[in-house]
Parts: structure tokens; C-alpha cells; sequence
């Protein structure tokens, strides 16, 4: 299942910069992979019973129990800086 997909456009909205010969690979691999989502789009799965276990046995989950939380003052005392009640974390981006 060939798609036509525009690795230029693809590149540009995810800010990268790509050659020719990335282009070509990553188009090569991108239609590899939409070839695996069409086939097991198409795979008939209706009377297959479900797990999440990889050898479909019982989860024994715990039960959710809510338990106490840290007060805002709490909290704020174990942070090294804050300010006007918040945290003060560096800057993600410089």
C-alpha cells in the first residue's frame, strides 16, 4: 500500500531539517509502517477475547484507596526556591 505522503511538509511541521537521501529513507520507512497499520487494520479480531496480560492471565490490582495530601505549605517547604507561593524552577528554554 504505497501512500503519497510529503516528507517535505512532514519535516517543516516537525522543525526539522532533512537532505534528500533522509527524505527518501524516511518516506521509504513511513510507507513500511503505514503498511503494518493497514494490515492490522484489516485484521478480524471480533471473537478474540481481549487481555492485557501478554499471557492472558488475571491482574490482581490493588485496590485505589485516596489517602492525606501535602498542605500548599507543606509542599512549598520541601521546594530550595519559591516565590509568591510558587515553585521556582530554570528556565526549559533558553
Amino acid at each position: 500500500m504505497k501512500k503519497d505522503i510529503d516528507i517535505k511538509s512532514v519535516a517543516k511541521l516537525a522543525a526539522i531539517k532533512l537532505t534528500d537521501a533522509d527524505e527518501k529513507k524516511f518516506e521509504k520507512d513511513l510507507n513500511i509502517i503505514l503498511e503494518h497499520v493497514d494490515a492490522l487494520s484489516k485484521m478480524n479480531i471480533e471473537d478474540e477475547e481481549i487481555n492485557i496480560h501478554p499471557l492472558g492471565e488475571k491482574l490482581n490490582l490493588r485496590e485505589d484507596v485516596s489517602s492525606e495530601f501535602l498542605t500548599h505549605d507543606e509542599a512549598m517547604s520541601n521546594s530550595p526556591e519559591t516565590e509568591d507561593g510558587h515553585f521556582v524552577v530554570p528556565p526549559s528554554l533558553d
